[in-house]
Order: C-alpha cells, then structure tokens, then sequence
C-alpha cells in the first residue's frame, strides 16, 4: 500500500501539470467540476477521519495546532495567490520577473507538508483527498509558470519538482516516525487538519455563483462528500 500512495502522489499532480501544458494554460474552467467534487471529498475526510484522529488524544488539546494549519495555509495564499485550491489568477503576476518563486516555493512547501501524515498513518482515503487536490493544484500552477514565458524545459523541470514535494513529505516523516514521539503525530494531522479545513472551505466557497451552486456542481460536491463516506467505511 505504501508504494501505492507513492505512485498516487506523484501521478496525481503530474497529470494536472500534463494537462496544463497539454492544453496550452489557457482553459481554467476545464477543472470547475473536478474542484467542487474535490472540495467536498476534503471536507468529509477532515471532518470524518482527521479531526477525530487528532481528538482522540485525551492527554493534549490540538485545537491551536489546528488553529495554526488554518492560517499557515492563510499565510501561504498570500505567495501563492490561490494556486492550491486550483486558481488561475496569471494577470497579477510580474511578468519581468523569470519565474514567480515566491508562487513556486509556497507551492512546494504546501504540497511538501500535506504528504507527512501520510508517513505516520498509511490510510486510503487521506491520500485519496490529497491527491484529489494537488491534481488542480498542479494544473493551476503550470497555467501560472506557463503565462509567464518560461522555457518550455524549465517549465517541465519545475512539474518534477513540485510533484516530488508531496512523495518527499511523506517518506521523510516515515524514515523518522520510528524516532519520533507520539504527541509528534498527533500534532503533525493535526496541523494538516487546519489546512485541509482551509482549502477545502475556499474551494467550496469560491466555487459558488452569487453565494448559490448550481445543480452540477451541488450534486459534484454531494459526490464527493459520499465518495468519502465509502472510502470512509468501507475502504481500511
């Protein structure tokens, strides 16, 4: 199963950042389904897995770790400018510069972090959800790099580099959980927690019209949401 997730999360964002280059980084709508879908199946595994995870330590409270997830998330959206919940906004960019870094590191510190639960607790549907969402996250910062007139190479360079970041998180918080106390544990979900809340919140929120859904994209998110209540329960 382990080696499982790994593929999983490295496939997952190359496929966005393929289907970005593939599409020329011009088709921002193309995901507005897959994002609702995604928001939702987030949503449900925090709220039915992760959160119950975290609480279920009596000895500490995690509320302020979780608390911290949501606003180092919070943080990180001011460099990344939304590219994590699958938004496209390429005209704020400064085009003089070579390559947005500040976009590009939050990026990979964002997808970095998501991937350490995942080498403390081998669980389907947390990997799922992350996958999920790092594929429109993925797509959204090659349709940012790609805007900004970097070198088609680089531009590739910079796909393997960022879909290593969420594999790398999580085989480094695995080569350590053996050393690692359990509080450690406890508040690593717990911080991933906040941001999972965070994204998956944005990503439904921004996603309606004149604070409505539309029956698509409604019954999108009711997907997701049953999606993860299957995987839940059924899938250990």
């Amino acid at each position: 199963m382990f080696n499982w997730i790994l593929i999983l999360l490295f496939a997952a964002p190359f496929t966005g950042g393929l289907l970005a280059i593939q599409s020329g980084y011009k088709n921002e709508n193309i995901l507005k389904v897959f994002l609702a879908f995604a928001g939702g199946y987030i949503f449900a595994i925090t709220i039915l897995h992760l959160l119950p995870e975290v609480f279920a330590e009596g000895n500490s409270n995690p509320s302020i770790i979780v608390l911290a997830g949501f606003f180092f998330q919070v943080f990180i959206s001011r460099f990344s400018d939304g590219a994590e919940h699958g938004h496209m906004h390429v005209h704020k960019h400064n085009h003089n510069m070579a390559l947005p870094l500040g976009l590009f590191l939050s990026m990979c510190l964002h997808s970095f972090t998501e991937g350490l639960p995942l080498g403390l607790i081998h669980n389907n549907s947390m990997a799922i959800g992350i996958a999920m969402h790092e594929l429109p996250a993925a797509f959204a910062l090659m349709s940012i790099l790609g805007s900004e007139h970097i070198k088609k190479t680089t531009v590739w360079i910079l796909l393997i580099a960022y879909t290593i970041m969420a594999p790398s998180g999580m085989l480094i918080s695995s080569s350590l959980s053996s050393i690692l106390p359990d509080y450690i544990f406890t508040r690593v979900l717990a911080f991933v927690a906040g941001i999972f809340l965070y994204i998956s919140t944005t990503i439904l929120f921004e996603n309606s019209e004149n604070h409505h859904f539309s029956g698509r994209k409604l019954f999108a998110i009711m997907g997701g949401v049953g999606m993860a209540l299957i995987i839940s329960y059924l899938v250990k």
